[in-house]
């Protein structure tokens, strides 16, 4: 294969970026760009980054031969910081997989600089329009986009009963975009929007927020936020009491054990996958454990699962030549850490099934990190965005 890291070291000149030591020549080299601080990166940042270091360790650290280079850097939530980065590594650095680039804002324009290059991108942002109007044939979207994950999550609990949605909204590309897709969905499942409110990325008191959505007499609180935000509003809620239901869009295992289960209890939603689903992903958690202290999140193992899919593509078609790994990675089933499969769709959403759940009260859990019942499945087909509403060329229209 050819070889594509000229230089013997990272070093970046960005004060985010963190310095990896790379080897004297390596064939892959991937590029893992994330919220390392802030309010996602419990949930992301070190530990998927370890995450997909498992993926390459398990792999013997080679493909083919060659060795496989990890380089971090955090965009710290910032879309210039995001692209310098990225454009440092593809001009310097020679990456050929850019991995999860998890905040809307930082991946939309990061999309469009890779676009016409011969760069693999897998993403852990969710904003739609990485698989409509930005969708590549090199780029897949490894979360839910905002449209399937709104269905996911709104359309049982309306079906349910659940006919009344107060939105308390991250006041950036992806809150504004998964409240527009939730909102839709509610609707056409029967139900309404009474109200709506955003916060900046540095609130920390939303008892106004919580207030207004208790007089609005919505049944559910839909927080289309995540992370520390999201825990302090379950936190809130909770001091005002607060009656109607908290329906987080992201919740993590992390988000339990930060805000407690006390807190966190009877909320409801779906999740991609949950460390104790199975014989499989118990196993998995095990080992993920034994290097990171704790059992994995879902974007953990999903970061897992693609840096693998992405490196058996490589080794099967022996190059690192972007049109040629991501025909291979649509065309082959991605082996998930639960046993089952999931596949690439054309446009790069990701069709995977996913599982409604509830937290657990403090009673029903059984020891440490076991919060979720896992309630059924929800099969991809009734969640992912119609193709025929699709606005990605890639798509073949009937």
């Amino acid at each position: 294969m050819k070889t594509n890291l000229k230089t013997a070291a990272f070093a970046s000149t960005l004060a985010l970026s963190v310095a990896w030591s790379a080897p004297a020549s390596a064939d892959v080299v991937i590029g893992y760009l994330a919220a390392m601080t802030g309010a996602t990166s419990e949930l992301t940042g070190e530990s998927a980054a370890h995450a997909a270091q498992m993926a390459i360790d398990e792999f013997g650290g080679k493909v083919n031969g060659e060795p496989i280079v990890l380089l971090q850097a955090d965009h710290g939530g910032k879309p210039d910081t995001g692209l310098a980065i990225a454009r440092e590594w593809l001009d310097t650095k020679n990456v050929n997989l850019l991995l999860n680039v998890d905040n809307s804002a930082v991946a939309l324009a990061v999309s469009d600089l890779v676009r016409d290059k011969n760069v693999t991108m897998l993403l852990g942002a969710s904003n739609a329009k990485l698989i409509n109007e930005l969708c590549s044939p090199h780029q897949t979207t490894m979360l839910l986009d905002n449209t399937a994950l709104a269905r996911a999550v709104v359309v049982p609990q309306v079906e349910a009963g659940a006919d009344t949605w107060f939105f308390i909204t991250v006041d950036y590309a992806f809150g504004t975009d998964l409240q527009e897709k939730a909102t839709k969905a509610i609707e056409e499942a029967g139900g309404k929007v009474v109200g709506t409110v955003k916060h900046s990325p540095e609130t920390t008191d939303f008892s106004a927020f919580l207030l207004q959505a208790q007089a609005s007499g919505a049944k559910n609180i839909a927080l289309a936020t995540f992370g520390t935000w999201q825990n302090t509003i379950a936190r809130q809620a909770q001091e005002f009491g607060v009656e109607a239901k908290l329906s987080p869009f992201y919740l993590g295992i992390t988000d339990v054990r930060s805000a407690g289960l006390d807190t966190m209890q009877n909320v409801t939603g779906s999740i991609l996958f949950y460390w104790d689903y199975n014989d499989k992903t118990r196993e998995f958690a095990g080992r993920f454990q034994e290097g990171y202290g704790r059992p994995p999140t879902f974007t953990n193992a999903y970061h897992y699962e693609f840096t693998r899919h992405y490196l058996r593509a490589v080794d099967a078609v022996d190059t690192t030549d972007a049109d040629k790994v991501n025909a291979w990675m649509r065309a082959n089933p991605v082996e998930l850490a639960s046993g089952l499969t999931a596949t690439i769709r054309e446009d790069g959403f990701v069709m995977r099934d996913v599982f409604p759940y509830r937290t657990k009260t403090p009673a029903e859990s059984k020891g440490d990190w076991d919060y979720l019942e896992i309630l059924g499945t929800v099969p991809a087909e009734k969640i992912a965005p119609p193709a025929s509403e699709s606005t990605c060329p890639l798509l073949k229209k009937s």
